[in-house]
């Protein structure tokens, strides 16, 4: 469709524009003498309307002649063509709406009817370029909306490959834990096969969608961590504190499963009395901030860099919320923390 005539507001500010020239043809069409403005506004305002409509077929061959494809040598000869087309059948509308007003007006034509040609044509070439930077804006435009899908579908692909790293990572774990516990203690190898079970059910029905509440994924961490609490015993526990306006807040599936599972296998899970897993969240002004907490080994050795679990959690981050999210590390000689700051 026309992008003029796409909207009233546009269609209006257009025919306003046209009336404007209507007035000035009017001051130029005015016989000394014979005629005042009134009789000049009568004989210029309906041949310059029904031309401002005709003026609009210029969007039709801007389009199918763009400056950055077709050559000069096809479009100016199409333009001017329908230049002098035009602005002829508008001198005809002036000669025939003329006639209706009287001899007047009919002398008023006659005498400037070279005026009204030249005119025409020049509201043609204006409108032709009015065009032309109509279709340069559509086209800005679904440049901008192709990228803006290219963008969202690839950080859809990043963030299904992420996901897809997790589970099994966490598999693999879950059943080495199970494989130990079959030999010293199969009663706990079989609870933890349930509860196993019960997790994978749980993460493959909301695994599958975009982002779920932080409810959700608290539940998830919960589930693991009674899983490993089967291994671990009473030397794993696990604290919560999270304030009840964030509770719906989304985020991505299994975002919190790899520091949840760190903080297990490399914290608590290296201290003979083992620890505390905490997790915090609360809004703070526009963000909102969880944190993710345990206990570690002060004697352990220094690690370098960080693991693939904290590198995913961050490239998570960043494809699901953009550059307004953050995610900083502190490593403390008996505390390690990991604080994720959305928006």
């Amino acid at each position: 469709m026309h992008p003029i005539l796409a909207g009233r507001q546009r269609l209006a500010l257009y025919l306003l524009t046209w009336c404007l020239l209507a007035v000035l043809l009017a001051l130029v069409a005015i016989e000394p003498g014979r005629a005042g403005l009134r009789d000049a506004l009568l004989l210029t305002f309906p041949p310059t309307i029904i031309y401002a409509f005709f003026c609009l077929a210029a969007w039709y061959p801007a389009r199918a002649l763009p400056l950055e494809t077709a050559r000069a040598t096809s479009i100016l000869p199409a333009h001017l063509a329908a230049a002098i087309v035009l602005s002829a059948i508008w001198l005809l509308l002036f000669r025939l709406w003329a006639r209706v007003l009287g001899e007047a007006a009919m002398q008023a034509v006659a005498n400037r009817a070279a005026v009204f040609v030249v005119t025409g044509i020049l509201l043609y070439v204006i409108a032709v370029a009015f065009c032309y930077v109509l279709v340069a804006i559509e086209k800005s435009r679904a440049v901008e909306q192709r990228e803006i899908t290219v963008k969202l579908l690839a950080r859809e692909a990043e963030l299904k490959a992420l996901k897809a790293q997790l589970d099994p990572h966490f598999l693999f774990n879950s059943l080495n834990s199970i494989s130990a516990l079959c030999g010293s203690n199969p009663t706990s190898a079989r609870t933890l096969t349930t509860l196993l079970a019960e997790y994978l059910r749980k993460s493959l029905r909301i695994g599958s969608a975009e982002s779920i509440t932080l409810s959700e994924e608290l539940e998830l961490a919960s589930s693991y961590l009674a899983i490993e609490r089967i291994r671990f015993g009473p030397r794993l526990e696990f604290e919560q504190n999270i304030e009840e306006s964030v509770r719906g807040y989304r985020v991505p599936p299994l975002l919190l499963q790899p520091l949840v599972e760190n903080a297990v296998t490399h914290g608590v899970g290296h201290l003979l009395d083992g620890g505390v897993v905490r997790i915090d969240a609360a809004r703070d002004g526009e963000r909102v901030h969880i944190t993710v907490e345990n206990r570690c080994d002060p004697d352990r050795p220094s690690s370098r860099g960080e693991g693939i679990g904290l590198a995913n959690v961050r490239r998570r981050v960043a494809a699901f919320y953009g550059e307004g999210a953050r995610v900083d590390m502190r490593d403390d000689v008996e505390r390690f923390r990991v604080d994720l700051w959305l928006p």
